[in-house]
């Protein structure tokens, strides 16, 4: 079995650039599309909506998306110079969780994730959750979860982007 799309969540943190590197190596090798996404969190509130839930103003998130989608596009031509012939990239604002776990793979039909493993440290794994741990256990397809760098060196997950609790 082959892997025909590809997805890896990219949110900035040291753990999301070696899940990309090594996202790129598994598109290479099984020539298949990449998928980079980018979640902003964003809360949601009661509407009239069919759907019941929208966004406070989104434009508050602007500079955000922004930066994301510099980020990805940066991204997309590091994997098309490495020869991922098919990128895409994508920024979404929601829970995290549930756009890298269960909605985008549903929509786009992927069939890997690639996420990094986080850098909380157990205090702040219990008080924001792991969307590693909640990815492995909810996702409809094979998630591979990176917790070293390309020489299969562990990470310093000290470097990560989270606070220390």
């Amino acid at each position: 079995m082959s892997y025909q799309k590809i997805l890896v969540g990219i949110d900035g943190s040291k753990q999301s650039e070696m899940a990309f590197s090594k996202a790129v190596d598994i598109a290479k090798q099984n020539d298949a599309a990449l998928y980079l996404l980018s979640v902003i969190n964003g809360e949601r509130y009661p509407t009239t909506s069919p759907s019941g839930f929208g966004f406070v103003d989104k434009s508050i998130y602007d500079s955000a998306i922004q930066e994301m989608n510099k980020r990805l596009a940066e991204n997309k031509q590091k994997a098309e110079d490495a020869g991922v012939k098919e990128v895409h990239t994508d920024v979404e604002i929601g829970n995290a969780k549930v756009e890298l776990a269960e909605k985008y793979p549903k929509d786009n039909e992927i069939d890997l994730i690639v996420i990094g493993a986080t850098g909380l440290n157990a205090i702040g794994r219990l008080i924001v959750g792991s969307t590693a741990a909640y990815t492995v256990r909810i996702a409809p397809c094979d998630v591979t979860v990176v917790k070293t760098d390309l020489d299969n060196q562990k990470l310093d997950i000290k470097e990560s982007s989270y606070p220390e609790i």
